[in-house]
């Protein structure tokens, strides 16, 4: 019987080797623009985040241009990535407390990890893996921000309790995964998630850890 830590690393391992992530294809040179992919990225692939980048850029090119915008129209250039309802009113409110001044993105990006959160996590809507995701994209900080997808994985891995919250996973996670694989593991979990280990019908059959997955059908 393998102890959790052995079984986070096999599996951080195993899917960084089955999916081979490139974080450099979701990076952006604008802070802003970054934090708009990552909030398009939520339940949707990277191919159709690109694609509403694509449009998004091309209609506004700038935060205050955002800010200023109906929603309609960036709900119209966000169709792409799907939820584009949800989404706009986000990036509009986002883009005015940019705009207004509320925070400076670039200045966010100098200082230290835990005060660049909190002032990410001041703005309204905003949350911590919203933070984290952009400062691991914008900045390569070391942190392992935990999505929906992962949480899943390790919550029928045995790794996550139903009790546990985003910062007792995320810790958990961190304890044993070294920083400069964080952000590859990050990506290759969200992918085992969406292909594999899914919300729905989980493919346990192609799943090469239904071994040792409590949770696997193939063990019923």
């Amino acid at each position: 019987m393998i102890d959790e830590c052995e079984r986070i690393s096999m599996v951080v391992d195993k899917v960084i080797e089955m999916f081979k992530p490139d974080p450099a294809r979701i990076q952006f040179e604008d802070p802003f623009y970054a934090l708009v992919s990552i909030i398009l990225s939520q339940n949707t692939s990277t191919k159709n985040v690109q694609a509403a980048m694509e449009r998004f850029r091309r209609k506004f090119d700038s935060v205050e241009a955002v800010a200023s915008a109906s929603l309609k129209s960036i709900q119209e250039a966000i169709k792409p990535a799907g939820l584009w309802r949800m989404k706009a009113p986000r990036i509009k409110l986002i883009a005015r407390q940019i705009a207004e001044g509320k925070i400076d993105l670039g200045k966010v990006l100098s200082i230290p990890y835990s005060e660049a959160r909190r002032i990410l996590m001041s703005l309204d809507g905003i949350g911590p893996k919203t933070a984290d995701v952009f400062l691991m994209f914008a900045r390569g900080e070391p942190v392992l921000p935990i999505d929906t997808h992962i949480f899943r994985v390790m919550r029928r891995l045995g790794v996550a309790r139903e009790k546990d919250d985003y910062e007792a996973v995320r810790s958990k996670l961190e304890s044993v995964i070294e920083p400069e694989k964080r952000i590859l593991a990050h990506l290759a979990l969200i992918e085992f998630g969406r292909r594999i280990c899914t919300a729905r019908n989980p493919k346990c059959g192609e799943c090469p850890f239904s071994g040792i997955c409590p949770s696997s059908r193939l063990r019923a």
